[in-house]
């Protein structure tokens, strides 16, 4: 029988919150959880407009396949991946349209490198130093199955080492840049943001030749409710709607939380929302940690806005990711774009009404400043119209099949993500940029004893594999 010897007090039931709450249970704590909106999940979220669901969390969810530990092992002891939400491996990733030209990206490492190679001989020197630099690099990302992975990890360790310190110093875009064919070179932009290392993206696509980088059936809405009932099973508590005023310290240790101006005591707290935001408000005095104070400042963040469209239409025929190269640039939200990145929703169930599809167009970049000034000034709402109605023109002169089919409408801003998620000028995980070491925040601050954080912020880069590693590295330390 468990014991119930000492409380902790988790704040935020987000994917770092729900596994802090899960593991901290397991070794015998009396475990709360206070989250300031009505459900769980954070940043892994989704909502339904008018019988349309939109994902606005995940796209592709690193650990799960079972080689890319301890990620996998968290999503299933945390009950994140369970018979309800089997994992879908899209091959292609997603299809590139550039006027008459058409590419995949195949997770198949040497098809990519085929499909690349002959579509634009010019590029092949480099097409081949791509596929060599995602199998180097592929030989240690995931566990070792035995003892002929550790021999490839031994063999390739004196070309592992320099080559991983170049990928860390070399931006996205400046590798991108030495392939000559334009198309190639916007295909494989269109992978992830351009302003993260080269590191990020050959791990992204080792991912997927790996057989990870899968979406779970039902997405983000199912993770975050399988979570939460492993976690209520577990015996833990959770209370939606109330938002912590402040982790209240005596004499150098953690006394509880403070809520609606009443002290909940707890012997732990665990700080799982957004580390920037939490650092700025939660405490009366900052914390005199180094991390702490660098990270109170602000961290190198990814944003987007998601507009995401509920179509009268079916549209099973289309790709379920698409990359659409614009034949002109558009400026949105004071950023310019090039690719329209559209996802599909229609084949997966539950996101639309029969014969209908759900639709998201993702618009990555920091346009928090835009969005914050129109806030301030009042023309927010009229300025998200515009925006709107912008992208609508352009994505029907693309997929004229949509034209008077768009029943909903609904975009999110980084204001959005601020105001629902906590998040930190709106940004939904941190970046890795070119130049910097590994960033880490620690689990255990070194200042008040009982504290502990969890989350997307104390690792770059950061998302949701980072949130649930965290939290059970938070609980461990208790």
């Amino acid at each position: 029988m468990l014991k119930m010897s000492k409380k902790v007090i988790v704040i935020g039931a987000g994917v770092a919150g729900m596994s802090a709450a899960y593991y901290s249970r397991q070794k015998g704590y009396e475990v709360t959880v206070f989250e300031q909106g009505n459900c769980s999940g954070g940043v892994a979220t989704s909502w339904v407009r008018r019988g349309y669901t939109f994902d606005g969390g995940i796209h592709w969810l690193v650990g799960t396949s079972p080689r890319f530990q301890p990620f996998h092992k968290r999503w299933v002891e945390t009950g994140a991946l369970q018979v309800n939400n089997p994992v879908v491996y899209a091959d292609p990733v997603f299809e590139f349209r550039s006027g008459d030209t058409t590419l995949h990206l195949w997770r198949d490492i040497d098809r990519l490198a085929q499909e690349l190679a002959d579509f634009a001989p010019e590029d092949r020197k480099a097409v081949l130093a791509l596929r060599r630099h995602v199998r180097i690099i592929g030989t240690y990302m995931p566990a070792p199955q035995g003892f002929g992975d550790r021999l490839k990890q031994i063999y390739r360790l004196p070309v592992f080492v320099p080559l991983i310190s170049r990928l860390i110093w070399t931006s996205t875009e400046k590798y991108i840049g030495r392939f000559k064919n334009p198309h190639i070179r916007e295909m494989l932009s269109s992978i992830l943001s351009l302003e993260q290392n080269a590191l990020s993206l050959i791990g992204t696509l080792v991912g997927y030749t790996m057989g990870d980088n899968g979406y779970p059936t039902g997405g983000s809405r199912r993770l975050a409710d399988n979570m939460e009932q492993t976690v209520l099973k577990a015996g833990c508590r959770i209370v939606y709607r109330t938002k912590v005023e402040k982790v209240c310290i005596e004499n150098g240790r953690v006394k509880g939380v403070m809520v609606n101006g009443k002290l909940h005591p707890a012997d732990y707290v665990i700080v799982a929302m957004d580390t920037c935001t939490a650092l700025r408000t939660l405490f009366d005095k900052p914390l005199q940690e180094r991390w702490a104070r660098k990270l109170a400042k602000g961290m190198d963040s990814e944003h987007c806005s998601l507009l995401s469209l509920g179509v009268k239409k079916d549209l099973s025929y289309l790709p379920s990711t698409l990359r659409i190269h614009l034949k002109e640039p558009i400026v949105l939200a004071g950023r310019s774009y090039t690719t329209l990145w559209v996802y599909r929703y229609n084949g997966k169930e539950g996101y639309a009404p029969d014969g209908c599809s759900s639709l998201t167009v993702l618009f990555q970049g920091d346009t928090y400043d835009y969005w914050k000034a129109a806030k301030d000034d009042g023309t927010y709402t009229t300025r998200k119209q515009e925006f709107t109605q912008e992208v609508l023109r352009l994505l029907e002169s693309y997929l004229p099949e949509i034209t008077e089919n768009v029943a909903v409408t609904d975009l999110a801003t980084p204001i959005t993500y601020e105001r629902y998620c906590g998040c930190y000028r709106g940004g939904y995980m941190g970046m890795w940029y070119p130049k910097q070491q590994p960033y880490h925040a620690p689990v255990k601050s070194s200042t008040v004893r009982g504290l502990r954080f969890a989350g997307m912020r104390t690792f770059m880069s950061g998302g949701m594999p980072v949130s649930v590693q965290s939290g059970y590295k938070a609980a461990k330390s208790l």
